[in-house]
């Protein structure tokens, strides 16, 4: 189904609005059966009320995805360029919208270092990736202070959020297709963020999926059995994954642009619902470091970028687990 858009978005947005229309109807029956949860946690174990919570963060994201679906429907009857200004503005009111939404409900605070090194564009973003909603922070943190409109490479999966798959496949962004073809799918990413204009960025996660401790003593043991300088490096990793090189390799083939890093740490708690279910993070501080690196400091070979990126992990690695300061 996610290789159709038609099918697959009859479907997608049929879910949308059906949850939201069932979600909004039964809104009093649903915060009392949480509040009552939510009340009995706090008694056996003085947990945060996230029945609540996770309840107010879902629906405003439902109503989200309404009005940004509704909106972007419309949008796509404009012609162009109209029709794709307007639709980057949708964008970033959405990730906005997101943002505030989970900023409000689980009571989280943000703090920025570095912000002052992500312009001028042309930019080629290196994020690590330790969440199912760290995705917003480029669109906060970057698209709305510094105006520099960002090229998503995101997993093709994500297609299954109808407001990211409309808006997603109008603007110059990639899924990729993990089980497809892997010189088909490099070959997109270089002609992604071929020209890149001077207001633009291309967004990559070089780590190719959310960081979990199974996947990290997984991943780091393969390359330890392969040894040799990645190896070692890898071995050593103990809040991020190995990257995948060959996607950011293809970036750099194309692109003259600097790169800057998004480094941040407070959020591991939000990989997947059980682990907001916990409460660990809520009035939590999710700290973001950005640090850009000049094009002249990046090698040129292959196998010397490879290995470039393997260190560049592993500095945000010994910043998510000391609090050293990046790039100094």
């Amino acid at each position: 189904m996610l290789s159709r858009p038609l099918p697959r978005r009859l479907v997608t947005v049929l879910a949308v609005y059906l949850s939201l229309f069932v979600v909004t109807a039964t809104l009093p029956v649903l915060v009392s059966v949480a509040a009552v949860l939510d009340l009995a946690r706090w008694i056996r174990h003085r947990t945060p009320a996230m029945a609540l919570r996770i309840l107010l963060f879902g629906w405003l994201y439902l109503f989200g995805e309404g009005w940004a679906i509704l909106v972007l429907g419309i949008l796509g009857l404009l012609p162009d360029p109209s029709s794709t200004s307007l639709t980057y503005r949708a964008q970033r009111t959405w990730l906005d919208w997101n943002f505030v939404a989970l900023r409000t409900a689980f009571s989280l605070t943000f703090v920025v270092e570095g912000s002052d090194t992500i312009p001028p564009g042309p930019i080629l973003l290196l994020s690590r990736h330790a969440s199912m909603i760290d995705t917003m922070l480029p669109g906060r943190f970057v698209v709305r202070p510094h105006g520099i409109k960002l090229r998503y490479v995101l997993k093709k999966e994500l297609l299954v959020d109808p407001a990211l798959d409309i808006g997603g496949n109008r603007l110059p962004n990639h899924f990729i297709d993990r089980s497809g073809q892997s010189e088909t799918e490099l070959a997109a990413l270089r002609s992604l963020a071929g020209s890149l204009p001077a207001d633009e960025g291309v967004l990559i996660y070089p780590e190719g999926t959310r960081y979990s401790e199974k996947k990290r003593v997984e991943y780091s043991q393969r390359w330890a059995a392969v040894g040799g300088a990645l190896g070692e490096i890898a071995s050593r990793y103990r809040r991020v994954l190995p990257p995948r090189p060959a996607g950011t390799l293809a970036l750099l083939d194309v692109t003259s642009a600097d790169v800057v890093v998004l480094a941040h740490r407070g959020l591991e708690g939000f990989a997947t619902v059980s682990d907001m279910w916990t409460g660990g993070l809520v009035g939590g501080v999710v700290e973001l470091c950005f640090w850009r690196v000049p094009r002249d400091r990046i090698p040129e070979d292959a196998e010397a970028r490879t290995e470039w990126l393997f260190r560049l992990w592993g500095e945000i690695d010994s910043w998510v687990v000391s609090g050293q300061r990046l790039g100094g």
